[in-house]
């Protein structure tokens, strides 16, 4: 087995969210503070890929919410002085002026915040808290005003979705013409995190508001997205990637790749707890609040926990949505 180095690490803080999502149930885990990992045992992490990795290495923080993380910032610019990047994933509901201008002033790469709707109620509804729309775009107000010429570069996600399906183009163009914005990339809805696994989740009464309801429909949408992609608009999804979202919206249980799941190779994750992982189907290959990365990378369990992820056919949220690879699906 070819084993490679590590390009990205996803980076889960914390379990704790003020939101109420309609895709994403980790609000509703019963969270133990006290069990997270300490910041010296992150710090810890960061040092063990000294030698390992390269500058272009990537740590990719989310949540919950990343910024309900005490020291978020500190870890920010620790792993900067380490020579690598990073990029943050957060709601926006924590970014008043004084967030802002923290961020501002730290050496975030690039923070991506949450927008799922050009109608306050279309992103309030998904989003499970009324005026999260409104806190949206005040946090993208008082970053702008803070910002400095290498400062993080301000993005938006969106999770393509029977709510808002008849918005997607008009926050394509809204991103496009707002000169504060980098890019708009675009996540397909998948299993609401945090459910128990069911292959046939999106058939339920309760996933109506989520799965769309007219596959014709939703893949005229993607192959207008991959139009505009190639046009040069300001979309962070490869073109081909929105292939592969029409297939997956015509039947999500046919796996997409040609290829076998190769996230092993290039990619783990990181729990509040310090639990290292490929993906959220396979069990952890280490932890680190004990374990050294660069020592247990290419270990024998860690390699047979690879070649389940080889394996595994399933068409999960980070295969899907996350580190897409130009492989023409469908096409």
């Amino acid at each position: 087995m070819l084993i490679r180095k590590p390009k990205h690490c996803c980076w889960v803080l914390n379990y704790r969210c003020m939101l109420r999502c309609r895709m994403c149930y980790i609000w509703n885990i019963k969270d133990d503070k006290s069990q997270e990992s300490t910041m010296e045992e992150k710090k810890k992490l960061v040092i063990s890929l000294r030698g390992m990795v390269g500058p272009d290495f990537e740590f990719h923080l989310s949540g919950g919410e990343p910024l309900m993380t005490q020291g978020v910032l500190d870890l920010v610019n620790f792993i900067a002085d380490e020579g690598y990047k990073t990029n943050m994933v957060t709601n926006g509901f924590l970014i008043d002026e004084k967030m802002a201008r923290d961020i501002m002033d730290s050496r975030l790469g690039s923070i991506t915040i949450s927008l799922d709707g050009m109608n306050p109620q279309t992103h309030d509804y998904i989003r499970g808290v009324k005026g999260s729309h409104e806190r949206v775009m005040k946090a993208i107000e008082y970053m702008d005003r803070f910002k400095r010429d290498k400062g993080p570069k301000i993005s938006i996600l969106t999770v393509i979705m029977e709510r808002n399906l008849d918005e997607i183009l008009q926050l394509v163009e809204h991103v496009q013409n707002d000169k504060r914005l980098e890019m708009i990339s675009f996540q397909a809805i998948n299993q609401p995190f945090c459910e128990e696994i069911d292959r046939e989740w999106f058939k339920e009464d309760k996933s109506r508001s989520l799965w769309p309801q007219d596959t014709r429909k939703a893949g005229s949408i993607m192959e207008r997205l991959r139009e505009l992609r190639l046009s040069r608009y300001k979309i962070g999804n490869h073109h081909n990637h929105f292939l592969h979202f029409r297939e997956y919206f015509k039947d999500p249980n046919a796996f997409l790749k040609k290829i076998k799941c190769n996230l092993g190779d290039y990619e783990f994750h990181v729990d509040p707890y310090g639990k290292m992982f490929f993906c959220c189907l396979t069990e952890p290959f280490g932890n680190i609040k004990n374990d050294n990365i660069s020592e247990i990378w290419d270990s024998e369990k860690t390699n047979k926990i690879r070649q389940d992820v080889y394996d595994c056919l399933r068409n999960c949220h980070i295969m899907v949505n996350c580190f897409y690879e130009d492989e023409p699906c469908g096409v």
